[in-house]
């Protein structure tokens, strides 16, 4: 049977350290022939799991990265999942030069549109980084809308390049879970790294249309990042304090889900948002715009949530007012996720690791 190595760059809070981690502990029950190779050793999840630390430190330079992969994987003829595009980049190159001598699969996880940025030298990279990406044996998409991109658009192979979703454990929903308090408070959550991506101004902007239509709501923002401080200042500046709570980040994210009236998602752009899968699996709805890509590939009109069109925010607005009163949190939405089954999707795993 192949070697399978899982090479990720840290375990970092985040939705593609998470799937590497639930696919790692899925397959490895069934195989004993997969290595968990992580670059740095910044670890927030604190799985008790068998992994390889390349490099003792929590950041490392773009040049000690490449020769700490270089001197690892020497004569590894392992298949390689890649839960980055750069690690898949810098393997192909191991690869060039006869250093690696096994296969790439690279697993792309965002909007390909709005990798690396806009100006003229990131444009250079992202052609020089998509070259390369295109001759890897295999990329795994996380929605339709991604893989049709990446062939469309920019003309990865159509022959190797797949769309395997993200998989969902089906949470215990027993009844005591959901009873509801303070029916008159619109509960709302959000859940993610506080980036440019997430478009947090519309939060602010959603939460002036409660207040002006005199709906009583609290909003959880559960999540850190670059923009947490900005958006705080925000929070002051709108007088918002008593309305929207910064949470941090936390290892119980279930009973925030549990919490909520529903999750709301507002983001610029997505890959296939994992907080719209866990929150659903919860049996919380979700407000989401339609951004590219995934939310429309999860979410149902009505069944467990609504999309929105993107940047409507009297549209959002009106969206959590009707979803409320479908009182969808009481249904059993879950089984609307079955596309995205932990088993369904870890045997599609499980068949291009092993049986290709």
């Amino acid at each position: 049977m192949k070697k399978v190595t899982f090479l990720i760059n840290s375990l970092t809070q985040g939705g593609a350290e998470k799937i590497a981690l639930q696919l790692y502990l899925n397959l490895s029950n069934s195989v004993n022939v997969i290595n968990f190779v992580t670059l740095t050793n910044e670890d927030f999840y604190k799985k008790e799991i068998k992994k390889h630390v390349i490099n003792h430190s929590n950041k490392i330079t773009k040049t000690t990265k490449f020769m700490s992969l270089a001197k690892y994987f020497r004569g590894n003829n392992d298949v390689v999942l890649c839960f980055s595009l750069d690690l898949a980049c810098y393997l192909y190159i191991l690869r060039v030069l006869n250093i690696f001598k096994g296969e790439v699969i690279c697993r792309f996880i965002n909007n390909p549109d709005n990798e690396i940025g806009t100006s003229l030298i990131n444009k250079i990279k992202k052609r020089f980084l998509f070259y390369v990406l295109k001759k890897c044996d295999l990329v795994i998409c996380q929605s339709d809308a991604m893989k049709d991109l990446l062939i469309s658009k920019y003309e990865f192979n159509n022959n190797k390049t797949v769309r395997i979703y993200n998989p969902i454990p089906i949470a215990n929903n027993n009844e005591s879970s959901f009873e509801q308090t303070d029916k008159e408070i619109l509960k709302l959550l959000f859940v993610g790294r506080l980036s440019e991506q997430k478009n947090l101004d519309d939060i602010i902007r959603i939460s002036q249309l409660l207040r002006d239509k005199g709906i009583l709501f609290l909003w959880k923002v559960v999540g850190k990042g670059p923009l947490e401080n900005t958006f705080k200042d925000l929070i002051r500046e709108h007088n918002f304090q008593e309305s929207i709570v910064m949470c941090g980040s936390s290892h119980d994210i279930e009973n925030y889900y549990k919490w909520a009236d529903i999750t709301t998602l507002v983001s610029h752009y997505e890959g296939l948002p994992n907080v719209l899968l866990e929150s659903i699996s919860h049996r919380t709805p979700c407000v989401s715009y339609d951004c590219p890509t995934g939310p429309s590939e999860i979410i149902i009109h009505e069944k467990n949530g609504v999309l929105v069109p993107q940047y409507d925010v009297n549209n959002f607005y009106q969206s959590l007012i009707r979803v409320k009163e479908l009182n969808l949190k009481n249904d059993n939405i879950e089984n609307t996720l079955m596309k995205f089954s932990e088993k369904k999707v870890c045997d599609e795993y499980y068949k291009i690791l092993f049986k290709r």
